[in-house]
């Protein structure tokens, strides 16, 4: 019997063999995926933790960046409204002197400076803190992750006082200047009499920003002159290195062209804000001529005549020296997020914050900094 089952073993031995190996195959092949698979299961958990931490991280430093903008915005309208003031202009004004043309002139040129200020500054502001917040979160996030103790509070401190140089030291004066200049050789030898539309206005601030862009120290292009200091304070390799970065991210397209298309939906915020100023002071006026009598038709026909003025608004003309003191009035006032409806400056840093593009850029920046 043990000699039938030697001899049935020989005759199969090949097929024992093969069947072996197959089984034996099986079995090595079924533990290695299964350790493969438990592999890739702690992976896919381990990117999900890390993914959620980067994003709790990510959310928290855009609450900071906005927190930080509303501030220092607050405190750039404040710089703005302190070297475009208009208030000694208006007092004399009231006197009705001998040269009250050349005071409305230069009435002119400040409210027109101001105005253009307001929407390039603004905007270079929020794409510069954009920048560096998030440039900085990124840094953090390494640096807490991969447990570098690299950044303390000093350096962080440090870091984003370099944007103090706009402010505070020559960056904001030099963009007024550059744009005064433009705003001089673009409107000196308009006449205060010339009539204005809405179109008309549009017109004369693409004019203005073709103008500025045409120059070889267009801001836009040229944002890091006006925003940061030409070198970062001796502290350390760290601080030479972020300050590096935060120049290549400036000076790149995303940052460019993301601030050319602010500055375009700026002056667009500014149009509109001018339209309504137009229609108060129709509707003012007919209310005026209402209230002596010219027009007895009653309330009825003074509503009439309101909706009547804000569709005919695009054909309205209205000389300059009428358009002075309603662009002249919605910079009168820095930013005020209790301001109902919002004034011009609350206005813009509003939209400049929340816009998409600005946003996606900053995100897009901490995505790169939290992944070196």
């Amino acid at each position: 019997m043990l000699g039938g089952l030697r001899d049935f073993v020989v005759r199969h031995r090949r097929k024992f063999i093969v069947t072996g190996v197959l089984v034996g195959g099986s079995y090595i092949a079924i533990k290695y995926a299964q350790r493969k698979l438990i592999e890739f299961q702690t992976r896919q958990a381990r990117d999900f933790l890390e993914k959620s931490r980067r994003m709790q991280h990510f959310e928290t430093t855009e609450s900071t960046c906005n927190k930080v903008i509303l501030g220092m915005g607050t405190e750039l309208y404040a710089a703005i409204l302190r070297e475009c003031n208009s208030d000694a202009l208006l007092e004399q004004l009231r006197q009705n002197p001998s040269n009250k043309v050349d005071l409305w002139e230069e009435m002119k040129i400040v409210a027109f400076t101001r105005l253009t200020t307001f929407v390039y500054a603004s905007t270079m502001l929020v794409i510069a803190l954009r920048a560096q917040i998030n440039l900085l979160g990124g840094y953090l996030y390494q640096d807490v992750t991969l447990e570098k103790k690299e950044i303390s509070e000093d350096l962080k401190q440090r870091y984003l006082s370099l944007i103090g140089n706009f402010i505070h030291e020559g960056g904001l004066s030099e963009l007024i200047q550059l744009i005064r200049s433009k705003v001089i050789a673009m409107m000196k030898t308009v006449p205060l009499t010339k009539p204005f539309n809405l179109a008309d206005i549009e017109q004369l601030f693409w004019s203005l920003q073709i103008s500025i862009s045409s120059e070889k120290d267009d801001p836009i292009k040229n944002m890091v002159r006006f925003l940061l200091p030409m070198e970062v304070p001796e502290y350390n390799r760290l601080l030479d290195i972020m300050f590096s970065d935060t120049l290549d991210v400036l000076d790149n397209v995303e940052a460019i062209t993301v601030c050319a298309n602010n500055v375009s939906r700026g002056f667009s915020l500014a149009v509109d804000a001018i339209a309504e100023g137009i229609f108060q002071s129709q509707h003012e006026t007919n209310a005026e001529i209402n209230k002596k009598g010219m027009n007895k038709s009653g309330d009825g026909d003074a509503s009439a005549a309101a909706v009547n003025s804000m569709l005919k608004l695009n054909k309205v003309e209205i000389p300059l020296a009428k358009l002075i003191p309603i662009i002249s009035g919605l910079t009168s006032k820095g930013f005020d997020e209790k301001s109902r409806p919002q004034n011009l400056a609350t206005s813009l840093l509003t939209f400049y914050m929340i816009e998409e593009k600005t946003k996606v850029f900053g995100a897009n920046i901490y995505e790169v900094f939290s992944s070196k």
